[in-house]
């Protein structure tokens, strides 16, 4: 579509080229012919008539031409003494005032912003005489021209068309300043149009400007650029998504979502938000109580001695001590050992109670076992008594 534009919009312009050469060349013969340069205008306005037959004014004006090349009031000299007579010259006076009509007529049009009379009766004008009033007729054409392109392009969705008129407005004159954007508008469309559908990142950069600067500007199909901005701009988001660029294509969906919502999209652009940043799992923290246990050591405390008093009764009248209600006796196993006989002055001799010896508490780790004390066991007294003969025999308690 861009390039069919393009060539068409070359030939227009070489068409007009054209167009402007014939009527150069013509408006020479015109001159030619004032100035009486019969044999030149005659080659210029062959020339002219062979470009374009139907030119307005060419053929009369080279039947002018002939008409004073071949006419000749000279007769042919005769050899006498009678003096040659003078050379006749044909003069003609046009007339000037379909002309003036013609330019009238071009100014009501202008008034009423008839662009299409203006044009068309001023080329009318131009083509009958090119140098009546050259200069007012330039002048409304280059008006005429010009507001015709832009509302072309603005109005009527022509943006070739308009576009050239400008073209041949900018002959006559420097174009404006706005019918310059106007006319940048649609070029820039025009090369969007070229890469629709075949490259929509290009497509988008032509399309953005289109939409900032002249949003309904249309080319005659129903797109205004917003709308075709926001159609390429979903196209640019599917070719990213399909190349796996998820978050850059999420950028090109909320774009288009800017412009106007559409659901469809919007669940897209949700799609490729979760894509670009998909969730991560969460650990979950169990906390863990360690308890560490504090070890408690009861003492016990030893039993309480009382030495015999000396006057003891007899070994065999002695009763055997009581044992306190915490104190667990010894197991059977256990044999006191032999107490060596020391004779003393006192007839008895006792054996004093074990001394306890404390367990140190256990230090604290990082799994403290906790180890049980064992209540320290009292050991029974025994009473031996000294008789003469032999040694006496252990006892067991």
């Amino acid at each position: 579509m861009g390039f069919s534009s393009v060539a068409q919009t070359n030939q227009r312009q070489a068409n007009l080229d054209k167009m402007v050469a014939i009527s150069e060349q013509y408006q020479l013969a015109v001159e030619d012919l004032t100035a009486g340069r019969y044999e030149i205008a005659r080659q210029r306005l062959e020339w002219v008539l062979s470009q374009d037959p139907n030119f307005p004014g060419a053929s009369q004006r080279l039947i002018e031409a002939l008409a004073i090349l071949y006419a000749t009031a000279t007769p042919t000299p005769i050899p006498t003494e009678t003096p040659v007579p003078a050379t006749a010259t044909l003069t003609t006076t046009p007339d000037l005032q379909p002309f003036q009509d013609l330019l009238d007529s071009a100014h009501a049009h202008l008034a009423e912003g008839d662009w299409n009379g203006v044009i068309d009766t001023l080329i009318n004008l131009r083509g009958m005489d090119p140098a009546y009033q050259v200069v007012q007729v330039d002048r409304m054409l280059y008006l005429a021209l010009r507001q015709r392109g832009v509302d072309k392009i603005l109005h009527q969705g022509d943006l070739e068309g308009g576009s050239y008129d400008l073209a041949l407005a900018e002959r006559f004159g420097p174009l404006d300043a706005e019918a310059n954007n106007v006319r940048e508008w649609a070029r820039i469309y025009h090369y969007g149009s070229a890469f629709w559908g075949a490259d929509p990142k290009t497509a988008v950069y032509y399309f953005s400007q289109v939409a900032a600067a002249a949003p309904y500007l249309n080319d005659g199909t129903g797109w205004t650029a917003i709308e075709r901005y926001r159609a390429v701009l979903i196209q640019y988001g599917d070719k990213l998504a399909s190349q796996g660029d998820w978050c850059n294509a999420e950028q090109q969906y909320r774009l288009a979502l800017s412009i106007r919502v559409d659901q469809a999209v919007s669940t897209t652009a949700d799609y490729a938000a979760y894509q670009c940043n998909p969730p991560t799992a969460t650990p979950t923290l169990t906390p863990t109580v360690t308890m560490t246990p504090t070890p408690t050591i009861t003492e016990t405390p030893a039993p309480s001695w009382t030495p015999e008093p000396s006057n003891l009764p007899p070994a065999t009248e002695t009763p055997a001590p009581s044992m306190p209600a915490t104190v667990s006796p010894l197991p059977s196993e256990t044999i006191l050992p032999s107490q060596p006989v020391n004779p003393s002055p006192s007839p008895t001799e006792t054996t004093p109670p074990p001394v306890e010896t404390p367990t140190p508490p256990a230090m604290p780790s990082e799994t403290p076992i906790v180890t049980a004390t064992p209540t320290p066991t009292p050991t029974e007294t025994a009473t031996v008594e000294i008789t003469p003969g032999p040694p006496p025999t252990k006892k067991k308690p």
